[in-house]
């Protein structure tokens, strides 16, 4: 009787776990849109959005930074992003900068608004005997949609943030 006992507690826990397991995939699906669909220009990552950005804009002498180096450019506070991509000029004497963070909630916008505030006055004081690179600066684009925030330093910023917009506005299309 106790080797019966044994199997239908087995049998009961295996049945538990399966069934959780399809409840948890029918939630993702739900919320993550139907399984088999491709992913929407709101979905795709922030290293992406910038790369189509340099593309189209056709930048050059400009990098993208390692993960690890981003805290050297950004104080972004913990937690508030869940991606974030910065591309910046290759030589010190282009200010040229494009950011993208991914919001890890709408809460947190404000913070990180506060913190490119901040990036770009630490910027200006850098290029302050630049008249142009610090007109650049000054004038720098930062636009949010869907979730994502994204800056632009440079020449044609305007159009920068032009170009991401337009990627959340296809997607509604």
């Amino acid at each position: 009787m106790a080797s019966a006992t044994k199997k239908f507690i087995t049998f009961v826990a295996i049945a538990l776990v399966a069934i959780i397991a399809i409840v948890s995939s029918v939630y993702v699906i739900s919320v993550n849109g139907k399984g088999g669909e491709t992913s929407s220009k709101a979905e795709i990552s922030v290293a992406q959005i910038n790369k189509e950005i340099v593309d189209k804009m056709g930048y050059k002498g400009i990098s993208e930074l390692k993960s690890g180096d981003i805290s050297a450019h950004f104080d972004i506070p913990e937690n508030s992003v869940t991606q974030a991509s910065i591309y910046i000029a290759d030589s010190n004497i282009s200010a040229m900068e494009i950011a993208c963070f991914k919001l890890n909630g709408q809460q947190y916008e404000e913070a990180v608004r506060q913190s490119i505030a901040e990036h770009i006055s630490a910027k200006l004081k850098g290029f302050q005997e630049s008249p142009k690179e610090s007109e650049y600066i000054r004038n720098y684009e930062l636009d949010t949609a869907d979730g994502y925030v994204f800056m632009a330093i440079g020449e044609n910023a305007d159009m920068a943030g032009k170009i991401f917009l337009d990627m959340f506005e296809e997607e509604k299309k």
